[in-house]
């Protein structure tokens, strides 16, 4: 039976590049100076790309640094930098 082959849309390197796409165009909305074509160029979409995603990491790090200085709340967060499950968390002893 034939399942039809939308599922190759959402496979593969069609996923990276939809959102190379998107990224392009908003880059190029964004800033009215440059016009992004990931076809005609895709060695500098990639670049910016990376770039953006990289400077978007470190300023979120930087953000959650800041509010971890601010107000601490470090020893709550596991080791990937999410909240603790209950399993990870010291549960109180019971009294007996």
């Amino acid at each position: 039976q034939f399942a039809g082959d939308n599922f190759t849309r959402v496979s593969g390197d069609a996923v990276k590049l939809a959102e190379t796409q998107l990224f392009a165009w908003d880059a190029t909305e964004k800033s009215a100076t440059t016009e992004m074509h990931p076809q005609a160029n895709p060695t500098q979409v990639e670049l910016l790309k990376k770039k953006f995603q990289d400077k978007s990491a470190e300023l979120k790090a930087q953000k959650k640094r800041k509010v971890l200085d601010k107000y601490g709340g470090q020893e709550y967060l596991d080791g990937s930098g999410g909240l603790a499950t209950v399993d990870e968390a010291k549960a109180p002893q019971d009294l007996e």
